[in-house]
């Protein structure tokens, strides 16, 4: 009877950690609502992202020691104080927890909007972007890393691509493209960009010459070289030749005219022609880019730019009339998906920003379980 007893309280041990075993082994979701469901892998993986972050803030810290990759005689940066982009201060793991939150609410939004506007992704595109990213990220840092947090490759590609890349593009485009609940007609799409896309082209010479002086930087492992300025003679003769081709072209001639004599007149072989269309930041630090902003439609110049006379070069630059590129960008379905998320990128933002708010997402239970110090010990 004993022995019977025994064995009976053997089995019944085994059948409750069997049952242990099963719920903790079964799929933990951070989110599962309304058809929107998001394994704790997404979650995990979105802590892992903000830690990272956090990190390279903290070591913007007068606390961060450089030599010892220690905080304050501590060795987690974890416990200090941080000030992100927007001027928020916090303690690293509060705002990684917070961000982790943050991210987790946009992937939901995205997946909400995603279903609602009936969207669909090409599943051959998606399967080739897994390869790529499993072959390149995965497997050669990041698996080492983020599985043993449990995370599967599967919950990494989920909410670094297929959420948001692909599904939240999908989103985009059903939104604001024809027929859309938002949608944006050609003609607001060229108002937004002729008044704010530049459309330039330049090339330029050195007012220098540069000598391979034999020796290597240790830590590059390229040979340096000394630069020596013109002569005043040769300085003036691109001087001249340059304040030529810019009157040519302020004329009424062609840029491309002014490009072909530049080749002939000092031997030059190859087109030495850069061109492009953008946005130029009226905040930009880039010398060339603000001479250019200043300039008017049509209007060629000459510009020197270089901090000292070892380094200057001459410019040719001519800001063409952007009216010249609408067709290529407005009638162009690959450019006008440019200008569109250009134009739009910020709303679409906000709109699923809006939305997580109105579906109140809050993370899982589950999620409460990870916390940022589990990277530690892993990356290391």
């Amino acid at each position: 009877m004993k022995n019977f007893t025994k064995i009976l309280c053997v089995a019944l041990a085994l059948v409750m950690a069997l049952s242990v075993a099963s719920c903790s082994l079964s799929k933990q979701y951070a989110y599962q609502k309304d058809g929107v469901e998001l394994p704790i892998g997404v979650y995990v993986y979105y802590l892992y992202s903000s830690y990272n972050e956090a990190q390279t803030l903290a070591q913007q810290s007068d606390l961060y020691d450089s030599a010892t990759g220690k905080y304050d005689g501590k060795k987690s940066f974890l416990k200090i104080e941080i000030t992100d982009e927007d001027g928020n201060t916090a303690v690293a793991e509060n705002w990684i927890v917070d961000k982790a939150k943050e991210k987790l609410q946009n992937a939901v939004a995205i997946e909400a909007k995603y279903k609602e506007l009936g969207c669909t992704v090409d599943e051959a595109e998606l399967d080739q972007a897994k390869t790529y990213i499993q072959q390149a990220y995965w497997d050669k840092s990041l698996k080492s890393v983020l599985e043993p947090c449990g995370v599967s490759f599967d919950s990494f590609f989920m909410a670094e691509y297929t959420i948001n890349i692909a599904e939240k593009n999908a989103a985009f485009k059903a939104e604001y493209g024809e027929g859309g609940p938002s949608a944006v007609s050609t003609a607001d799409m060229t108002d937004y960009f002729t008044k704010n896309y530049t459309s330039y082209k330049h090339f330029s010479a050195n007012l220098y010459t540069s000598a391979d002086n034999g020796q290597t930087d240790a830590t590059t492992a390229t040979t340096t070289s000394n630069n020596t300025p013109l002569s005043e003679e040769e300085i003036a003769k691109y001087t001249s030749a340059f304040d030529g081709y810019a009157t040519d072209i302020s004329n009424g001639g062609k840029f491309e005219d002014a490009s072909k004599k530049y080749m002939e007149d000092f031997n030059v072989t190859e087109d030495p022609t850069t061109a492009n269309v953008e946005i130029i930041d009226e905040n930009t630090t880039d010398e060339l880019l603000k001479t250019i902003k200043e300039m008017k439609d049509g209007q060629a110049m000459t510009v020197t730019i270089g901090d000292d006379d070892t380094t200057k070069q001459l410019y040719l630059v001519y800001r063409e009339p952007i009216e010249n590129q609408i067709d290529a960008y407005i009638n162009n379905a690959d450019q006008s998906a440019t200008v569109l998320q250009s134009m739009k990128g910020e709303d679409f933002d906000a709109l699923l920003k809006k939305l997580a708010e109105d579906l109140k997402v809050e993370p899982s239970s589950a999620c409460n379980n990870y916390k940022p110090s589990i990277f530690e010990t892993k990356k290391k």
